[in-house]
């Protein structure tokens, strides 16, 4: 077991650095500006920063005066210390259409899938439909004569002269990643393992994606996306890992999944694909590790960045979907169920053709950065940071990441020409700003509760991310929500949330069985067809192995097994518990999602699925330090903020001298250093015994009105 944990995000504007003594449960932090050029930049300059740190602050000053590049592995080794990262390499090439130069062999006549894609419209009266390009040219796309039915059964066998002929192409292609996807080879692998065997025999140093070791499912056109976007993202992300192993070790390392756990690099360099939302996924993780110390079991997690806004659910456990999709394309791989949004503190206003406000969804970015950095060209772009800087919100007095001041003048002037385009006052204009972002996100927190069944009164809404607090209490009063709960680190939770990332694979198979319906809805083939029992117990040996190559041992492991559902008919399935409660839990989420239960219809297996992970000891967390007797409570700083009612007097705070207990109402800002948090009137907040705060909204505030704009 590793001494020391080491969590490290990138963002779009911030790279957070923790570091965690695990005997002890102390936690060191640090923030710096990410390089968006080069990623590894800022992560290697956290990494030094925050060993320098611990070096320093056991006594170790003379190591810590020596450390370098050269000397972190060594260093990182003498720890005990591992180190989890959460990357957005892979989004980011293939966001920007920066990914190598891929290829796809398909089964002749299946070329144009990528581009025929489904029938859904992304905008119901376009008409003239743009969608986003796949990710790879048209002209690097094969078709290869061979197939197989839905059975698995060879209807046109994979000859060796084709074999030749698409080898001779592959080689002349000088491609960075190729990948394979053959007609139904779910059910029947052999010609897709014959054509990589003889490629890589032939290019061992080819990025290959198989499709059927990537998603062994049905749904042409979603499997060969996934294989698509992994060969785009692969050049990208692999020389990025390679850096980073070079430096910290590849044993020391682990990267961060979209699923809240975590693999190896080796495992990750063959299927980037799955750290496509691994930072928003570190903050899910951590949201819930902290509150559920503080007895808190449903949550609203609203994370809120320097680039976007991401949305989730946490319901006891943290949820997961196989319907995510990025860039338009799908990815039909088990991630966290996030919903993102472009609103973040970078996210830049504008006004569009008929002089209506916008916010977003570009950002300013870690480069340039708000205007308030004092980082952009004239004429300036105004942000959501540049408005909360207007409106007093935001202190000047500490820097950002310990080196950015910033500058008021500069935000003023940037949201100088909307103030005189919309003839208004340059406070109602940011006060404008925020509304409109907020409207962003109010829908996107609709999208992840009411449209899924879920009433968000019924959760606690947690914000984190360096502007989450700025926002959260605003956004409750629309909901109608009760309770914000402020967790400890809310700017570093999701590298906090890396800490506790486990081991943690998925298998899945396709299986498209039957089951006909018995007396009384009984379906008694369910639990004891051959096929449903022989599947799941290969994939259940998969994870063990998996596990057991990390050197977990089988009464250490967790194995859940699971199975795709729906009734005979249907285009979509649900994914149930596998044992005795299979079918009733697929008839109560069926009633909850759809309102009704299909008696006596025959119900399909689509697919089984397995989850292997290892349950860590929850971290030691040192408690809050009582205040001593003779101290007076928590003394507000006066700052002039401007709301709804114009200029007037607020307290601010320092949440390093709250104590437990601590309890006040608003209206108050509480500044840390990762983040701030506007308390509103009508709002009184109380200090947790763990250093959490919760804010509860008094009964006489009427309901908000961010959703009537």
């Amino acid at each position: 077991m590793s001494k020391v944990r080491i969590g490290i995000d990138t963002g779009g504007t911030f790279t957070d650095v923790v570091l965690r003594v695990v005997r002890t449960g102390q936690l060191y932090t640090y923030k710096l500006l990410s390089t968006p050029d080069d990623p590894s930049q800022a992560v290697l300059d956290g990494l030094l920063a925050i060993v320098r740190m611990a070096l320093e602050d056991s006594g170790h000053h003379d190591v810590a005066a020596e450390l370098s590049l050269d000397t972190l592995g060594e260093i990182l080794e003498a720890m005990g210390a591992q180190v989890v990262h959460g990357s957005t390499v892979a989004t980011n090439a293939l966001l920007e259409g920066k990914g190598g130069k891929a290829g796809l062999l398909t089964t002749a006549g299946f070329e144009d899938v990528l581009w025929i894609a489904r029938q859904n419209r992304p905008e119901l009266y376009a008409l003239q439909v743009e969608r986003t390009p796949p990710p790879l040219d048209r002209e690097f796309v094969v078709g290869v004569a061979e197939r197989m039915a839905h059975d698995g059964s060879v209807l046109e066998p994979l000859e060796e002269e084709e074999i030749l002929r698409v080898v001779d192409w592959v080689e002349k292609a000088n491609l960075d990643a190729l990948s394979i996807c053959f007609l139904h080879s779910y059910a029947n692998p052999l010609h897709e393992a014959q054509m990589a065997s003889r490629i890589q025999g032939v290019l061992p140093h080819l990025h290959l994606t198989v499709s059927h070791q990537l998603l062994p499912e049905f749904r042409e056109y979603e499997r060969m996306a996934c294989c698509a976007v992994n060969a785009a993202i692969a050049p990208a992300m692999v020389s990025y890992i390679n850096t980073l192993e070079d430096v910290v070790g590849s044993e020391r390392l682990r990267i961060m999944m979209s699923h809240g756990g975590s693999l190896p690099p080796s495992m990750v360099s063959e299927m980037p694909i799955l750290t496509c939302l691994s930072g928003p996924a570190g903050g899910v993780l951590g949201a819930s590790s902290v509150m559920e110390r503080a007895g808190m079991t449903h949550l609203l997690n609203v994370d809120m960045g320097g680039t976007s806004t991401d949305v989730s659910l946490f319901n006891n456990e943290m949820v997961l979907t196989q319907e995510s999709q990025i860039r338009d394309m799908p990815l039909r791989l088990p991630m966290l169920d996030i919903e993102t949004v472009g609103a973040g503190g970078g996210s830049i206003a504008w006004l569009d053709p008929g002089g209506a406000l916008q916010v977003g969804p570009i950002s300013a970015g870690a480069d340039p950065g708000p205007a308030c950095y004092g980082r952009q060209s004239r004429p300036f772009q105004p942000t959501v940071t540049d408005a909360h800087l207007v409106l007093g919100h935001l202190s000047t007095d500490s820097p950002l990441a310990g080196e950015l001041v910033l500058q008021p003048a500069l935000a003023r002037e940037a949201l100088q020409p909307l103030a005189e385009q919309m003839k208004a006052l340059i406070e109602d204009v940011a006060l404008g700003i925020l509304q409109v972002a907020e409207v962003s996100m109010f829908r996107a927190i609709q999208r992840v509760t009411v449209q899924r069944g879920e009433d968000p009164r019924d959760f606690s809404l947690v914000p984190f991310g360096g502007a989450g607090g700025l926002h959260a209490c605003r956004l409750a009063e629309a909901l109608e929500m009760d309770q914000v709960a402020l967790p400890t680190q809310p700017g570093l939770l999701s590298a906090v949330g890396m800490l506790e990332a486990s081991p943690k694979y998925f298998f899945s198979q396709a299986l498209m069985v039957t089951v006909e319906a018995g007396e009384n809805q009984s379906y008694p083939m369910l639990r004891q067809h051959k096929d449903i029992q022989g599947c799941l117990r290969s994939l259940q040996e998969k994870a063990q192995q998996a596990l057991l190559r990390e050197g977990i041992p089988l009464q250490e492991q967790h194995i859940d097994l699971s199975l795709d559902l729906r009734y005979q008919g249907q285009s979509f399935e649900l994914s149930v518990p596998w044992g005795e409660d299979s079918l009733p839990s697929f008839l109560a989420m069926h009633q909850h999602l759809y309102g009704y239960i299909n008696e006596g219809r025959a119900l399909e297996v689509v697919a089984a699925r397995v989850e292997g992970t290892v349950f860590q000891d929850p971290p030691v967390l040192p408690e809050l330090l009582p205040r001593e007797a003779e101290v007076d409570g928590p003394h507000g700083v006066p700052c002039q903020v401007y709301d709804r009612a114009g200029w007037s007097e607020w307290l601010r705070y320092q949440r390093s001298d709250l104590r437990p207990g601590d309890s006040l109402e608003g209206p108050c800002l509480i500044d840390e250093y990762s983040a701030t948090t506007v308390v509103p009137r009508s709002w009184r907040w109380v200090v947790q015994p763990w250093g959490q705060i919760f804010l509860t909204r008094l009964p006489d505030l009427e309901p908000g009105e961010v959703e009537s704009v």
